[in-house]
């Protein structure tokens, strides 16, 4: 094993004894310092076979001390798992964006890793219009600013269209010369295939679209609901 590292507890190097074969116990510690795993974290990590799963050209990028910048496209995934919200049908994107915040670790942790919020309901003035932005997010692995758009319905071209307007204003004057160039990501819940091809002619590296799984309330609820004068 590498030298001990006082970032890591002893129970953490508890588990990564127990883990045979070099490589893997480094991939392991190096995983746990970068991403500053619990000892629960951890424990799941290794459970779950991340080093069997993972591609061997990011394993040994786990062993470099200066990770290389991370490819948007291997960041942002098609569809993210919501299900720790309840949503009702009738509910709009103020209450989608209210219980993403209410479980924003959870968000955080679906969406992957290296992401924080900038902000919630950024403005930005365009001819003298107020345009606000659900929130702005930044990856520190690509590096960059995340345009994040919440749709509680059917993605629609206009959305593109003024997703591509906010990263536009961004790039020309929110982000700095070390940053690569903002990124807009539209999580909704259903997105025609060919509606999002033709929309997105061109701008595939600019715009992201993704779906999400919420869960819903139960039989019962509705029910009751229902019947709530």
């Amino acid at each position: 094993m590498h030298a001990v590292s006082a970032q890591l507890s002893w129970t953490h190097y508890g588990l990564l004894i127990e883990i045979d074969g070099e490589d893997k116990r480094s991939f392991y510690q190096n995983k746990t310092i970068i991403n500053s795993w619990s000892v629960r974290e951890l424990r799941k990590q290794i459970k779950r076979q991340l080093y069997e799963n993972t591609p061997n050209k990011e394993i040994q990028a786990v062993f470099q001390t200066k990770l290389p910048r991370v490819k948007p496209k291997e960041v942002f995934k098609e569809t993210y798992d919501l299900q720790f919200i309840e949503l009702h049908s009738d509910q709009n994107e103020k209450e989608l964006e209210n219980k993403i915040l209410d479980n924003f670790e959870k968000f955080l942790h679906e969406l992957g890793e290296d992401f924080s919020i900038l902000g919630r309901q950024v403005p930005l003035k365009i001819d003298g219009e107020t345009h606000s932005i659900d929130l702005v997010l930044y990856h520190r692995g690509i590096p960059c600013i995340v345009l994040l758009d919440l749709k509680i319905g059917k993605l629609d071209s206009r959305d593109i269209g003024q997703m591509n307007k906010y990263i536009g204003y961004y790039r020309r004057y929110k982000q700095y010369a070390h940053e690569q160039d903002t990124i807009g990501l539209i999580i909704c819940r259903e997105a025609g295939r060919e509606e999002v091809i033709y929309a997105l002619d061109g701008l595939e590296e600019k715009i992201f679209i993704a779906r999400y799984k919420i869960k819903l309330p139960s039989e019962a609820k509705i029910k009751k609901a229902l019947k709530t004068p």
